[in-house]
C-alpha cells in the first residue's frame, strides 16, 4: 500500500513540474517583441525571386536565362504597378460607397460608421505596410 503512494506521489511530482515549467516557457515566449515589420516587396525583388526559381527548378542555362531575365523584369514591373492601380481603384470605390452610405446613416450611426471606417482604413495601410495586427483589445499588453 506505501509503494502505490510513492507511485501517485512521484506522478503528482512529475505533472506539477511539467505544467510548471511548460507555464513558464510559455511566459517567456510571449514576452518577446513582435518581429519588425517588413517592407512591401518591390518588383525587383519579385523579379529576382522568380528568376532565382527559374534557374533552382528549371535549370535554365545563362545564354536563356539572359533573354528571359528582360522580359521577367517587365513584366513583374508590370504586375507590380497593375497591383498599386488596383489597391488605388479599391480605395477610391470604397471612399465613393462609404460617402453613399453615410448620406442615409442618422448623426450618431454616422459616426460610429467614420470610426468603424478609420478602424478599416487604420488597418488596411498597416498591412500595406507589412505591419503585424496589434493585439485585441481583451488581450493583455506585455510591460
Amino acid at each position: 500500500m506505501k509503494t502505490s503512494w510513492k507511485l501517485i506521489a512521484l506522478l503528482a511530482g512529475i505533472f506539477i513540474s511539467g505544467a510548471t515549467t511548460g507555464t513558464l516557457v510559455t511566459m517567456r515566449v510571449l514576452r518577446r517583441p513582435p518581429p519588425a515589420p517588413r517592407p512591401p516587396p518591390s518588383a525587383e525583388v519579385w523579379s529576382a525571386k522568380h528568376v532565382e526559381r527559374l534557374v533552382n527548378e528549371l535549370d535554365v542555362t545563362p545564354d536563356r536565362l539572359a533573354r528571359i531575365r528582360p522580359i521577367v523584369d517587365r513584366r513583374m514591373l508590370d504586375l507590380f504597378n497593375q497591383r498599386a492601380r488596383f489597391l488605388d481603384d479599391n480605395h477610391a470605390l470604397r471612399e465613393v460607397m462609404e460617402r453613399e452610405v453615410a448620406e442615409f446613416l442618422t448623426p450618431e450611426q454616422r459616426a460610429k460608421y467614420d470610426q468603424m471606417n478609420h478602424e478599416y482604413h487604420e488597418r488596411t495601410r498597416r498591412q500595406e505596410r507589412g505591419e503585424r495586427p496589434p493585439p485585441p483589445p481583451d488581450r493583455p499588453r506585455d510591460k
